[in-house]
């Protein structure tokens, strides 16, 4: 009886260490902000933050110059730390090989120290 006792305790123990370790996901910051080129907002696009250490990625899709890391389906959050920024920019005139419409521009690239808590981050990217 008493070994039964001790395995049933045992095995109470092992699930919730596997339950604990389980359910602890990693904190992800809010970013969000305006993206312009040339002074005028994008009408769509996509923004990237690549970490410069290990950990995922976020991004976010860019509407009418405007972006947010935290809308499901639309976008990731960060860790915060360095990370390269990567923005692509489209005119939003859908045709058949382009859902986004032509580009605006190459893809441009920055770096940018990002904090450990929700932030607001604008960017103009200039015209070359």
């Amino acid at each position: 009886m008493r070994l039964c006792l001790r395995f049933a305790w045992l095995l109470w123990v092992v699930g919730l260490v596997i339950f604990a370790a389980c359910s602890q996901e990693e904190k992800l910051y809010r970013v969000s902000g305006s993206v312009t080129f040339n002074g005028k907002p994008i009408p769509k696009g996509l923004i990237f933050f690549d970490p410069q250490a290990e950990g995922p990625q976020g991004f976010a899709n860019i509407e009418d110059g405007k972006y947010d890391t935290s809308l499901p389906g639309k976008g990731r959050g960060v860790r915060g730390g360095a990370y390269n920024i990567r923005v692509s920019g489209f005119t939003g005139i859908e045709n058949n090989e382009a859902p986004f419409g032509d580009a605006l521009f190459p893809e441009y690239s920055d770096t940018k120290d990002l904090p450990k808590a929700d932030s607001m981050f604008d960017l103009d990217v200039p015209k070359k």
